[in-house]
């Protein structure tokens, strides 16, 4: 089991949620959006919330990485095979399943329109991965792509099913480009050993600055921590002072959302240090 003692954020002034009131949805600091001018995010199937909300509060690049998000029917579909779809299931009353097309084509329009290279928002089809392939791509090739970037000029969010496991050890030597990370850490239970060693890694540059439990995952068995973690970090160089751990309740009150909606959020409890 790992030590829930090193996931107990620090106490930090302001935090902001950016992206959906839900799932998909992470708390951050004002100092992360004040400092970020790219952020990296690394899985976002159907859902880019995140990083639409973000650019709204200021100018950015974005860089969003995800194979399956190609795949996925709203973007595979032509879009006048589905406005003919719609009409075709309208005529014949089939109202649920021209809903479902019009939701193809609402997403695809909403994608056209945030991804746009121009405007320095970008979609690449890679899964991050611990090397290049067909399909996937490494830290390496990210941050070289990036050019020439300031130090703690990048924030990255990532949500890859497990991957982060594998993936954020090769992180390390761009930890200085880094104001911040959101990170869903999952299936804590199996993965204890590994969550921990990244939290030593981790925590030797940042600090937790927020923690949620995802409750569309289990509690590990005989604990009341969740399976699923969704944790932020912030750059050590960029708190003022010496840290102290917050005293607030976690989910934060009028901030925190459950994932599942109909379900109740996890309440965190820390261990004393």
């Amino acid at each position: 089991m790992f030590d829930f003692k090193k996931c107990h954020p620090v106490e930090l002034d302001e935090p902001v949620r950016v992206g959906n009131k839900n799932d998909g949805g992470y708390v951050l600091s004002r100092r992360h959006i004040e400092r970020t001018k790219t952020v990296l995010s690394f899985g976002i199937k159907d859902d880019w919330m995140f990083e639409a909300d973000f650019s709204k509060r200021k100018k950015i690049k974005v860089y969003s990485y995800d194979y399956s998000t190609k795949r996925l029917p709203f973007l595979t579909k032509k879009f006048a095979k589905t406005y003919a779809a719609i009409a075709y299931n309208l005529f014949f009353l089939k109202f649920s399943r021209a809903k479902v097309y019009y939701k193809h084509l609402s997403l695809a329009e909403e994608f056209y329109r945030f991804f746009n290279a121009d405007e320095g928002r970008f979609f690449i089809p890679k899964f991050l991965g611990e090397y290049d392939g067909d399909n996937t791509v490494c830290f390496d090739t990210v941050f070289k792509g990036l050019g020439e970037v300031e130090d703690l000029s990048v924030f990255l969010k990532m949500d890859i099913e497990g991957g982060e496991f594998f993936c954020l050890p090769q992180l390390v030597p761009y930890f200085n480009k880094l104001n911040g990370m959101a990170i869903e850490f999952h299936n804590l239970a199996v993965n204890a050993v590994k969550f921990d060693a990244l939290l030593d890694d981790l925590g030797k540059h940042f600090y937790v600055s927020h923690v949620h439990g995802n409750n569309y995952g289990k509690l590990i068995a005989g604990t009341d921590i969740p399976s699923t973690l969704e944790m932020t970090f912030i750059h050590k160089s960029i708190v003022q002072g010496n840290a102290s751990l917050s005293k607030r309740d976690y989910p934060l009150e009028g901030i925190d959302a459950p994932c599942k909606k109909n379900k109740g959020d996890y309440k965190l409890v820390f261990p004393e240090h």
